[in-house]
C-alpha cells in the first residue's frame, strides 16, 4: 500500500507531527511506501523519519500572507492555493498512491483542493484537535481562508474520518459526517525498565505548546494558590510557543521564578517524566492528549482538566489521576491532593501504568493499519456500513 500524508509542516514539536511520524515510520517498517507532502516546512524535521520515508515540501508558505494588505492578502492567498494545487497534483502523478491521508486542523482550508487533485484515489481524514474548536483563535488569514473555503462539504466527501475519541467523533456526525470511526494515538515508547532512585521529590512535570489552548496561566495560577503551604514541590513545564513572554511574566508576578520553571522541548521526555511525582495538563480542549498517555506509561498519574474530548476517556477518576473541573480553584485542589497524599498517589500511577498499556503501538497501530488497507480497496466516497 502506497500512502501520501498532506500536513503543513514536520518542523513543529507537538502531539499531532509525533503521532504522524511514529505511525509512517511503523507502516514503511511493515512494507509500505509513505510519503509526507508538506506545503510550509522549514528547519528540520522535528521527530526522525525511517529512511524509507519521503518527504516532499511543496513551498507554499501561507502564513507569509500577513505581510499584505487585507484586499492584496484575499488575491495573494488565491494565487497560492492555485500553485498548492498544481504542485500537488504533480505529486500524486509521480508517486501514484493508494490513500491519501489529510490531518486536521490546519489543513481543513485546503481540503476542497485535495479532494479535487485525488481523483480517483480514497481520502481518509484524521481529526487531531476537538471538533467545534477548528476556529478558535484563528489569525485573520486563516479566518479569511475558513470564510472562503469552508471545508464541511469536502469533509462529508471523504471516504473516512477518524477521530481520536469518542466525544469528538459524535461532533463530527452531528454535522452530518457519516463516515466516521474511532482510533486512538499510539503511544511513542512504553517504557519496560525505571532507573532506581531517579524521581525527584516534589517535581510536578507539564508538556505542551506554549499557546492558549494549553491554558498554562491556569495552571500557574492554580500553583500559586497552593505554593506557600507546600514549599518543597515545584513545577517544570516543557514546551515552546507564543505564549512563553506572558507566562514568564505570569510567574514573575507570582514570585514563582524558582518554583515554575519554562523548559525547552526535549528529545528526552521521557526521562523528565520518570523524574516527576505526577503530571498535569489544564488545556482547555484537546483533540486526544496523548502526553497524558506518555505520563501514565511511565507510572505517573495525572491531574487534568475535564476538557474536550481526551482527557475523561483515558483517565479513570480517582483511580489512575482526577479530574478537574475548568477553574482555577478546583485544578488546584486536585494537585494539592495528590501532593499531600503520598501512598493514593503511587498506587495511582501503578495503575496508570496499566491503563497506558492499551495504548502501545502493537495494540493501536495495527487498528490504524487496517483502517487504511480497507479504504485503499474502495471506490471514493463509499461508506464503510455499505460494503
Amino acid at each position: 500500500m502506497r500512502l501520501l500524508y498532506f500536513i503543513p509542516l514536520l518542523s513543529t514539536k507537538g502531539g499531532q507531527e509525533r503521532t504522524l511520524t511514529d505511525k509512517a515510520n511503523w507502516l514503511q517498517e511493515r512494507g509500505h511506501e509513505v510519503m509526507f507532502v508538506t506545503y510550509e516546512h522549514a528547519g528540520e524535521l522535528a521527530y526522525p523519519l525511517h529512511q524509507g520515508v519521503q518527504h516532499v515540501d511543496l513551498n507554499c508558505h501561507f502564513f507569509s500572507l500577513y505581510r499584505y494588505p487585507v484586499f492584496r492578502r484575499w488575491l495573494e492567498a488565491l494565487k497560492l492555493k492555485r500553485l498548492l494545487r498544481r504542485k500537488m497534483q504533480e505529486v500524486i502523478l509521480a508517486f501514484r498512491p493508494d490513500l491519501i491521508v489529510v490531518a486536521i486542523p490546519n489543513t481543513e482550508n485546503f481540503l476542497c483542493d485535495v479532494m479535487a487533485v485525488a481523483q480517483n484515489i480514497p481520502v481518509v481524514i484524521e481529526s487531531h484537535l476537538a471538533q467545534g474548536h477548528e476556529v478558535i483563535r484563528r489569525g485573520a488569514t486563516e479566518r479569511w481562508l475558513y470564510w472562503l473555503y469552508p471545508p464541511m462539504g469536502a469533509i462529508r466527501k471523504a471516504n473516512l474520518l477518524i477521530a481520536l475519541t469518542e466525544g469528538d467523533a459524535q461532533c463530527w456526525k452531528c454535522k452530518q459526517v457519516e463516515r466516521v470511526r474511532v482510533i486512538a494515538n499510539p503511544l511513542t515508547c512504553y517504557p519496560t525498565a525505571f532507573p532506581v532512585g531517579q524521581k525527584e521529590k516534589g517535581s510536578i512535570i507539564c508538556v505542551g505548546r506554549l499557546t492558549p489552548q494549553k491554558r498554562f496561566d491556569r495552571l500557574i495560577e492554580a500553583f500559586a494558590m497552593i505554593s506557600a503551604k507546600h514549599p518543597e514541590w515545584h513545577v517544570d513545564i516543557y514546551g515552546d510557543g507564543e505564549e512563553r513572554q506572558q507566562l514568564t511574566d505570569l510567574i514573575r508576578s507570582k514570585e514563582l521564578q524558582n518554583r515554575i520553571h519554562l523548559l525547552q522541548p526535549t528529545n528526552d521526555i521521557y526521562a523528565a517524566y520518570q523524574r516527576s511525582e505526577f503530571f498535569v495538563l489544564s488545556s482547555d480542549f484537546e483533540g486526544f492528549g496523548l502526553v497524558i498517555v506518555e505520563a501514565m506509561a511511565c507510572g505517573l498519574p495525572v491531574v487534568s482538566t475535564d476538557c474536550p474530548f481526551g482527557p475523561s476517556e483515558i483517565i479513570e477518576d480517582g483511580k489512575t489521576g482526577l479530574l478537574a473541573k475548568m477553574d482555577v480553584k478546583d485544578l488546584a485542589e486536585k494537585m494539592e491532593w495528590l501532593m499531600t497524599h503520598e501512598e493514593e498517589r503511587r498506587a495511582m500511577g501503578v495503575a496508570a501504568r496499566q491503563t497506558a498499556a492499551r495504548y502501545q503501538k502493537e495494540v493501536i497501530m495495527p487498528q490504524w493499519e487496517q483502517a487504511y488497507s480497507e479504504m485503499a480497496n474502495v471506490t471514493p466516497h463509499e461508506s464503510v456500513a455499505n460494503r
